[in-house]
């Protein structure tokens, strides 16, 4: 009886996300807005250096985007998942 308790309690403390998780996500969306605004300060910056249309501006927050999106599936590719999930996300795939 101990030892199915225990298992039990084991597997609800693996379901449980740990709390590092929130503050992770939380820095995933204030990271990749500040990516695009970096873009865009640095292409403001640019057109105003080169006295040109916003060629740069629309450039850099092209690529600000686009580095963003990599910075926050770099970050959230870090998360485990708990062990249900991912035996559930093998068993969709077969």
């Amino acid at each position: 009886m101990t030892e199915l308790g225990s298992e039990a309690r084991k597997k609800s403390e693996q379901a449980k996300p740990k709390p590092a998780l929130n503050f992770l996500l939380l820095s995933a969306g204030s990271m990749f807005t500040s990516m695009i605004v970096a873009g865009f300060l640095v292409g403001y910056a640019l057109d105003q250096l080169f006295d040109t249309t916003p060629i740069f501006l629309l450039g850099c927050a092209v690529l600000g985007f686009i580095g963003g999106i990599q910075k926050v599936h770099r970050l959230t590719s870090r998360i485990d998942l708990p062990a249900e999930t991912k035996e559930e996300k093998d068993e969709q795939k077969s």
